[in-house]
């Protein structure tokens, strides 16, 4: 729902004394409401955008968290860096990744093939400041 308000006033002297005048403000407020509805389909898109979004959130969580100990040599990280756990953490945020694109209607390969390419042709020694060629 998207709510606007116009407000147009016109002050109105009330009473003037030794300390100032008084006011009061006299006009009128328009106030508009538009409601918005998604259809079923876009509004399950939606929820499953939100999911897969929210599921590498939490899993990228659990690669800095792996990390983290491992850097620490604490808890799991105790003989450094965990790969089981990097790697599980690592493929779920791919399969949730995948699953977004999917979703999405773009296509996972060329998408990686295309950042792979633009990856490759980055030159950080001659442009330190976006590696652009």
């Amino acid at each position: 729902v998207e709510v606007s308000f116009v407000f147009r006033t016109i002050p109105h002297t009330i009473k003037q004394t030794q300390t100032g005048t008084h006011y009061a403000q006299g006009g009128k407020v328009e106030i508009q409401f538009r409601g918005f509805a998604l259809s079923k389909e876009d509004l399950v898109l939606m929820i499953c955008n939100l999911q897969m979004t929210l599921g590498m959130c939490e899993e990228i969580g659990e690669i800095a968290h792996t990390v983290l100990k491992g850097t620490q040599g604490i808890r799991e990280g105790k003989n450094g860096i965990n790969k089981e756990l990097l790697a599980d953490g690592f493929g779920d945020v791919f399969i949730y990744g995948s699953q977004l694109m999917t979703l999405n209607k773009v296509d996972v390969s060329d998408a990686i093939n295309t950042t792979i390419q633009q990856v490759l042709k980055r030159d950080w020694q001659n442009n330190k400041d976006d590696g652009e060629v």
